[in-house]
């Protein structure tokens, strides 16, 4: 359950990171679209580390390939 919330706000925050980029890129001031797109940036990238390390197996996973 604590995983599908943090999957949840991970992937809200990159939805979240997205409008502020499309916002960034429509925004005629450009002191705004500066801001907006270093924010937006910053937080997909945050948002995109932590769904990948979410997906990353742990040692004893019952589904990790074993070779051979």
């Amino acid at each position: 359950m604590e995983g599908e919330a943090a999957h949840a706000h991970a992937q809200y925050q990159r939805d979240k990171a997205e409008n502020l980029l499309q916002r960034a890129r429509r925004s005629a001031d450009p002191e705004e679209a500066a801001r907006l797109r270093e924010q937006g940036e910053e937080l997909k990238e945050r948002s995109e580390q932590a769904l990948r390390e979410e997906h990353e197996p742990w040692p004893d996973d019952l589904h990790e390939r074993y070779p051979g």
